[in-house]
């Protein structure tokens, strides 16, 4: 498989402490459907959760919106300029189901308010 395709593992936030950190200290950003919270990081990469509670719907139905999320990150994750710790969670169903797109577009315009000066500050 070529690199270029890849969902790297250094792009997961895995650590529960480091979760929580972004949970405690980060900031929310609601996102449509999604949402999100971040923390601005002094590391190499930004990493990402994905977390989509079980009142959404059956396994497959959960399993296919954080595969939509994580395509649509690891599709454009070059254009975010500065290191986030980022957890996207989505809390209530859907009305329609999502598409790639729209998902694409949320994530985008999180991206820009991120690189913003005034928003891409770290959180206290």
């Amino acid at each position: 498989m070529s690199g270029s395709f890849r969902y790297p593992r250094e792009l997961r936030l895995r650590s529960r402490k480091d979760t929580d950190t972004v949970f405690r200290r980060g900031r929310y950003h609601r996102l449509g459907m999604l949402h999100a919270k971040t923390l601005r990081t002094e590391g190499e990469t930004s990493r990402f959760l994905i977390s989509v509670k079980k009142k959404i719907g059956s396994a497959p139905e959960r399993n296919r919106i954080r595969r939509l999320v994580r395509e649509a990150v690891r599709l454009n994750r070059e254009r975010l300029h500065t290191t986030h710790d980022i957890c996207f969670f989505l809390t209530t169903r859907p009305t329609h189901p999502p598409r790639l797109e729209s998902v694409t577009g949320e994530i985008l315009k999180l991206f820009e308010r991120l690189d913003r000066p005034s928003e891409g500050r770290k959180a206290r």
